[in-house]
């Protein structure tokens, strides 16, 4: 009853879909579709009787998709299987499968459109021959079946299809031909080739490629060992080309490319080696060695060369050292050159060449210890032969013939020299023997110096003789007074002992030598004498103002030590004057304690050296502070003149005129001294010229030196007022034009201008003179600096340092003494020719040639008689230091002036214009 009622409820359709269930078709779509509105079940049954037909035309269409396909295509095939086991997925599995058809399997869909027709023409088995073969064709053939593809649906193509097909199937069968013949070569080339035919000829294609690559790589490799390794090492190159063959099977590229590198290195090592023992053997070649062959080595050759490089170079080196020493002396002893020509460079020779070079080593030698003592022996004679050594050491054969052929000037010099230091110069001219002496010692003089010597000897000896006779003369007449003692062995005094004796009889009445016990003259207490002059000379300096109360009571207690801090004091008090000027510039009223403090110290004769050593020190702080009262004024303190007391001149003073000098040389060595006052001190007047070429700027001047002006008692010599020459301008006439008014100062100045271009023109300082011209007294700063920067250089002709100086006293500054200091400064102009003259001729003398600058030349004049001092009294070349007038005192000036002007115009002494 229960299968009946179930009969009943099933639905019509039921055994349709149970037919579909057993021939494995999946029905559950189909009956839901089915169930979906009973209604029209009968028009969807034949829906569904439609897609189940299409399902199984695209089943066995989809069955096989051909050659071409790829991988992912064959997964979307077995895709579409299972799909269409349902059939109501058949038209989206037809949709899918013509968009994948039209790009892998387009024949399919055009055979399949004109299936109708090939049936009806009776071609179906022609249709199925050309479905089939077109499904073989390889994926490479794709393209080319695209193109044939329209016109596959209609059998009337027929012919021109198969023509088509075959074409494309032949040259399938020429690419597997390729494929095949490459597979072979690299299998005998023992390769693994196995499945290559099997594979799509694209792939089968690309595998060949890899391969080939891969052999090229290998063919690289055997090359690369048989022709870079195998040419050095055959052993080698086998071992190698062993494990290149080991590496066909299953080595990677990168594998290969490390063996690559390995063998690379192992080739380029190789050749390496050859080029520097080649660039070696021509090293060798280069320094003389000569080899049996005269090409490179060849690789074959390189290891036994490397085995036999160690013994090689030994005896190398040793042919090498005795090749050099050999180069060294035959280079300068031509006439044993080719003597050893047959061994020098061949290894071969080496022991007798290193024989024959040890002979003519010996030989050098010899030489050497020859040279040697001939110039040790003029060495302890005193000659310094120190510029010999050099000659020695680079041909002692030459050498010795130099030193032989210049045997008697070394003799003559060792003469002249023991000459020269036999002649007494404790008096005067030990500065010219010295310097001869040095000359003669270091200097190798030709003939003419050693006679200019002789000659220079003659004549300090003939002095000296003159001297000595003039003192004994002296000496006779003392004793003859009964001051001194005939029993003085004066013949062992020097020049100078005998003159201090001499004055010390004068001075005391009895000879020093005399014992200081007795009722002499000088037997007192030297202590107490000492105490009692050095207490006089403090009551003067006392008495013209000085603070000297501490010294007064110091000499009580030490008198020794205070009469040394006099004779200190004394040199800085006669330079005092220099040592107000200078401080009275300075900006005092920047330090106003300073300045109190330093007027002070101005009043303390023993503070004077230190006051003066610490002017720059003072410029310095001074200029870096600010004023504090600008309308202070130093006072600079002034000593009292002292009363000058007559003094009986001793009895004798006029009888003894020992030291007064009596020939024409003399007389001008004396004005010169006279003119220029030749000191120590060589820096204080150029600071002086600086401070007053720049008084109104002299808050920002820092001295550059220390320069603190030092008389010397021995040096000095009393200034004689020489007639001046009749260029001179009166003293009256400067007393009477002094008075020049205002109102002629802008008439003067042309002239004045015209004066101070002259002068500038005389000395040749063409640039200032140009500009004086030019601009006028706007000029006048750059001329003041312009001479300056010449003043106090050194060494040059005292003199023209004193022209210089007194230049810059005589310049312009707009006052009335303006016009008659230019007159001056014309005089002088007009006497300069003389002297450059002078200077001219003095240069050429010592081979020097004028440089037509008169500063320039005084400079190198002054140089050069450093150097080749003149005969007799050397010129002074030191700067001047003399205090000279202010600018104001024209009268001072003038006589300066006049002073200067005779001395450039000095009369001849000796023949020699100085």
């Amino acid at each position: 009853m229960s299968e009946n009622s179930d009969d009943e409820n099933r639905p019509w359709y039921y055994e349709r879909l149970q037919d579909l269930h057993h021939d494995g078709w999946n029905i559950t779509s189909i009956e839901d579709f089915l169930s979906e509105n009973e209604d029209l079940a009968s028009e969807r049954i034949v829906y569904t009787d439609f897609v189940v037909e299409l399902a199984q035309e695209l089943l066995e269409r989809t069955g096989y998709l051909g050659e071409s396909v790829d991988s992912r295509s064959l997964e979307l095939s077995r895709t579409w299987e299972e799909e269409l086991r349902d059939p109501m997925n058949a038209e989206r599995v037809l949709e899918e499968y013509r968009q994948w058809a039209r790009e892998w399997r387009p024949w399919e869909l055009e055979l399949h459109r004109g299936e109708g027709l090939w049936r009806a023409a009776g071609y179906e088995e022609e249709f199925a021959s050309i479905l089939s073969r077109f499904d073989f064709l390889d994926a490479s053939s794709l393209p080319s079946a695209k193109i044939i593809s329209p016109i596959l649906h209609d059998p009337d193509n027929y012919d021109e299809i198969i023509d088509s097909l075959s074409t494309i199937e032949q040259d399938e069968k020429r690419q597997r031909d390729a494929v095949s013949n490459a597979a072979k070569l690299l299998s005998e080339a023992g390769f693994d080739v196995e499945g290559v035919e099997k594979m799509p000829i694209i792939d089968a294609l690309d595998w060949i490629s890899q391969l080939h690559q891969l052999h090229d790589l290998h063919e690289d490799l055997r090359l690369l060992i048989l022709e870079q390794i195998a040419i050095f090492d055959p052993s080698l190159s086998d071992h190698h080309e062993k494990r290149r063959v080991a590496l066909i099977e299953g080595a990677s590229t990168q594998d290969l490319r490390n063996f690559r590198i390995q063998m690379d290195a192992i080739a380029d090592n190789l050749h390496q080696r050859l080029a520097r023992l080649n660039d070696l053997l021509n090293e060798w070649r280069g320094k003389g060695i000569e080899f049996p062959h005269g090409d490179s080595i060849r690789p074959e050759e390189l290891l036994e060369w490397e085995t036999n490089l160690p013994e090689i170079e030994e005896t190398l080196q040793l042919h090498l050292t005795a090749l050099e020493r050999w180069n060294q002396i035959t280079s300068l002893w031509t006439d044993v050159e080719h003597s050893g020509s047959q061994y020098a460079g061949k290894l071969e020779q080496t022991e007798q060449f290193i024989d024959y070079v040890d002979l003519l080593d010996q030989q050098w030698k010899q030489h050497e210890i020859e040279a040697m003592m001939f110039i040790e022996n003029y060495e302890h004679s005193g000659l310094i032969m120190s510029d010999w050594s050099e000659e020695i050491v680079r041909d002692p054969r030459s050498a010795v013939r130099m030193l032989k052929k210049k045997k008697h000037l070394f003799d003559q010099r060792v003469d002249c020299i023991e000459k020269l230091s036999n002649i007494d110069t404790s008096f005067e001219g030990q500065s010219i023997v010295e310097k001869r002496i040095n000359l003669l010692k270091e200097i190798d003089v030709d003939l003419e110096i050693l006679e200019n010597t002789s000659e220079l000897v003659e004549n300090l000896a003939r002095r000296g003789a003159r001297h000595r006779r003039m003192l004994e003369r002296d000496w006779r007449s003392l004793v003859a007074d009964g001051k001194a003692d005939i029993n003085t062995n004066t013949a062992s005094f020097s020049l100078l002992d005998f003159e201090n004796e001499i004055a010390h009889v004068q001075k005391y009445g009895v000879g020093s030598s005399v014992p200081k016990i007795g009722g002499s003259f000088v037997a007192g207490n030297i202590h107490d004498r000492l105490k009692t002059r050095t207490r006089q000379e403090l009551t003067l300096l006392q008495a013209s103002g000085w603070e000297v109360n501490n010294l007064l009571q110091q000499v009580e207690q030490e008198p020794v030590i205070v009469a040394q801090k006099v004779n200190s004091a004394r040199e800085a008090m006669k330079g005092f004057s220099s040592l107000k000027r200078r401080i009275a510039r300075l900006p005092w009223y920047r330090d106003l304690t300073l300045a109190m403090e330093v007027e002070q110290q101005l009043k303390d004769p023993t503070q004077l050296n230190s006051l003066a050593e610490s002017i720059p020190e003072l410029s310095k702080h001074l200029a870096n502070r600010p004023s504090e009262d600008e309308s202070f004024t130093l006072n600079v303190w002034t000593p009292s003149p002292t009363r000058q007391t007559l003094v009986p001149v001793p009895e004798h003073s006029q009888k003894y005129q020992t030291m007064i000098p009596k020939d024409a040389m003399e007389d001008a060595y004396e004005a010169i001294l006279e003119a220029v006052e030749v000191q120590d001190d060589e820096n204080e007047e150029s600071s002086d010229e600086g401070d007053e070429g720049n008084d109104e700027h002299l808050e920002a001047v820092v001295p550059a030196q220390d320069e603190t002006p030092v008389d010397s008692e021995n040096t000095r010599i009393e200034e004689k007022n020489d007639a001046a020459p009749n260029t001179s301008i009166p003293l009256a006439e400067i007393s009477k034009k002094g008075d020049v008014g205002q109102d002629n100062l802008n008439t003067n100045s042309v002239e004045v201008l015209d004066n101070l271009v002259h002068f500038l023109r005389a000395i040749q300082m063409d640039k200032l003179a140009d500009d004086a011209s030019k601009n006028g007294m706007e000029a006048l700063k750059n001329i003041r600096r312009g001479l300056a920067k010449h003043v106090g250089i050194q060494p040059r002709d005292t003199r023209v340092d004193r022209m210089l100086r007194l230049s810059l006293r005589l310049l312009p500054q707009n006052d009335k003494n303006d016009l008659l200091k230019s007159k001056m400064l014309a005089n002088i102009g007009d006497n300069i020719k003389n002297i450059q003259k002078w200077m001219r001729t003095r240069l050429e003398h010592r081979h020097s040639g004028s440089s037509d600058n008169f500063l320039d030349d005084a400079l190198r004049l002054g140089k050069a008689l450093q150097r080749i001092p003149g005969p007799g009294f050397p010129l002074p070349i030191d700067a001047d230091i003399r205090e000279l007038p202010d600018p104001d005192d024209v009268i001072g000036l003038e006589r300066e002036v006049t002073n200067i002007i005779s001395h450039l115009n000095m009369s001849t002494a000796g023949g020699i214009i100085a």
